[in-house]
């Protein structure tokens, strides 16, 4: 038996996620993961939002979100 789940609650973004879409074309760009191996350098933790978290797009693709943590500001 399959079992289906519905999405029953949205919420906003918090201020240190982002969300891109896959028609931006960003998240593969050699620039984002240029950006990304600089703030993982400076201390920061970059998670990826789990895709099932993420909404769709205007084309239907699953959108791609990453989370952001300063690693300094835990100590």
């Amino acid at each position: 038996m399959d079992k289906r789940y519905l999405i029953t609650e949205i919420r906003e973004a918090e201020d240190n996620e982002f969300i891109f879409g896959c028609s931006e074309r960003v998240v593969a760009s050699s620039e984002i993961q240029k950006l990304l191996s600089y703030l993982r350098d400076q201390g920061f933790n970059i998670q990826s939002i789990d895709r099932r978290s993420l909404p769709t797009d205007y084309h239907g693709n699953t959108m791609v979100g990453y989370k952001i943590t300063n690693e300094r500001n835990k100590e």
